[in-house]
């Protein structure tokens, strides 16, 4: 059994005790590193699905504290993604706009500079992506394609941001990992979703489609990218100290220049989380728990606002509802061997009032 290590902050936490509380519970929830030799890649997976600054995506220093620790050990450190079609649209003929890079360094996760940063699109369309499929990933028709860093990696790290997203409901570490997939293959599981229209519309003027093939498998087949990479992934950490609760991923759920219609609000929570597990599922578990939680508090304007915007999406609607345990990401992920709900919640300055009330959820 994999416990989750649940660390609570302060919202005005000082940059140095919060890097110190994240360093401290990744090294907690990953054995001090015990899986790594030194010189082994170690490919960071952060949410870089578009230029947004967290919580929108991934917390800066969950970045730079991670990879130091490992880099610390030996590691050889790769951070890499593909951010989302609508900031980046990669077909069979290239890259037709946008930049991965340029959202790293946008949403502040780094240096423009920064050595250890790929864009998977830039690996090429036939040489940076492979083909994965297996009995596990059975909502995959023709299996799918994902980038090439997954074989040349030794270990993968998962660093995602906990925030509803106004598809899916909500996107946490199984989500993150879309990703990883060629821009064709991110058609296809768009296509079994809610509105769909808007990844068609970014689409336009590629020779990319989008066909739905009435699988309705829209969850199992964010949950099944995961298959290609439980061998290698070691774990997935959070960082919440803020937390989109309604719409996302993105700062506006439809961007128009600047602004746009469906502004997420972000909440502070008091106290915020750093939270980490090896086992991606009891991590996801309670990712889910805590980003439940934190709905609940959700001031009538905004929550109104996106009930109003997003009425026809089931997935939003029944986030609140669905018991963790049921909800498809948890229910799917366990049922293709990925992990389990958490068996053992370490808490480390989080007020037992916060704990009951997050336990509960679990139960």
């Amino acid at each position: 059994m994999k416990p989750v290590f649940v660390n609570g902050v302060r919202p005005d936490v000082p940059q140095e005790s919060l890097a110190a509380c994240i360093r401290e519970t990744f090294l907690s929830a990953s054995d001090n590193c015990a899986w790594l030799c030194e010189g082994d890649v170690v490919l960071l997976k952060p949410a870089l699905n578009s230029p947004d600054p967290f919580p929108s995506t991934t917390h800066p220093l969950a970045i730079s504290v991670v990879a130091g620790a490992l880099e610390d050990r030996g590691a050889n450190v790769v951070i890499g993604d593909q951010s989302g079609i609508e900031h980046v649209l990669h077909h069979s003929g290239g890259v037709l706009r946008g930049g991965s890079r340029a959202n790293y360094t946008r949403s502040g996760m780094g240096s423009p500079y920064d050595p250890r940063f790929v864009s998977f699109e830039d690996g090429g369309w036939d040489t940076g992506f492979f083909h994965h499929q297996s009995q596990n990933t059975s909502s995959w028709k023709s299996g799918f394609f994902i980038t090439t860093w997954v074989k040349k990696a030794d270990h993968i790290i998962c660093l995602p941001r906990v925030s509803t997203h106004s598809q899916a409901g909500a996107t946490l570490g199984l989500k993150c990992m879309v990703g990883m997939l060629r821009e064709d293959s991110r058609m296809e599981f768009h296509a079994n979703g809610p509105y769909n229209n808007f990844i068609t519309g970014s689409a336009k003027g590629s020779t990319l489609v989008s066909e739905d093939d009435g699988s309705g498998r829209f969850f199992e087949k964010i949950v099944e990218i995961s298959d290609a990479i439980r061998e290698k992934l070691r774990l997935n950490l959070f960082v919440a100290t803020k937390a989109q609760t309604t719409f996302g991923p993105d700062r506006y759920g439809i961007r128009v220049g600047p602004v746009g219609l469906g502004r997420a609000w972000i909440t502070k929570p008091d106290p915020g989380l750093v939270f980490a597990s090896a086992d991606p599922v009891a991590a996801e578990a309670f990712a889910l728990t805590f980003l439940k939680d934190l709905k609940t508090a959700v001031p009538v304007f905004p929550k109104l606002a996106e009930r109003m915007i997003l009425y026809q999406n089931p997935n939003v609607q029944d986030l609140q509802k669905i018991p963790v345990r049921d909800h498809p990401y948890i229910r799917h992920a366990t049922e293709i061997g990925l992990g389990g709900m958490p068996h053992e919640v370490v808490y480390a300055d989080v007020p037992g009032a916060v704990q009951e009330r997050l336990n509960c959820y679990l139960k």
